[in-house]
């Protein structure tokens, strides 16, 4: 009778044990739901990729299986975007800096034809100055 009770009590302990104790996937997907929600996609695709490889039994695995692809492919599209983005930006900086290159000899030859005219000015009025031999 003693044997059966410690027997008893042994495993209801165990059985305790086992249904308090979380399970890792489960904290694994709240995790990846977490990242998902904060709209760290990249973190999130790797903890459903994780709950997947952890526990593919669960009856959340085709979910987050889904999610991960779904993540995946929202990530493949975001840098194609932005590959094309720059493609697309690449043209227009190079018109603009050639636009303003352009601008800046344009400044340079009218410094240089201002730099003329204020020399020739100078000569002009040193000969004019009375005292000044010439």
């Amino acid at each position: 009778m003693k044997s059966l009770f410690v027997t008893l009590i042994v495993g209801m302990l165990c059985a305790g044990c086992t249904v308090l104790a979380p399970k890792p996937s489960k904290s694994l997907l709240d995790e990846a739901d977490a990242k998902m929600s904060a709209e760290d996609y990249e973190g999130a695709s790797a903890s459903y990729g994780e709950f997947v490889k952890a526990d593919p039994g669960n009856a959340q695995a085709a979910r987050a299986r889904a999610t991960q692809t779904a993540l995946d492919r929202l990530l493949e599209s975001q840098t194609e975007l932005d590959r094309v983005k720059l493609n697309e930006e690449l043209p227009r900086l190079r018109r603009e800096l050639a636009e303003r290159q352009s601008e800046v000899d344009r400044l340079k030859a009218e410094s240089a034809k201002l730099r003329a005219d204020l020399e020739r000015l100078r000569n002009i009025d040193l000969k004019t100055l009375p005292g000044i031999k010439r």
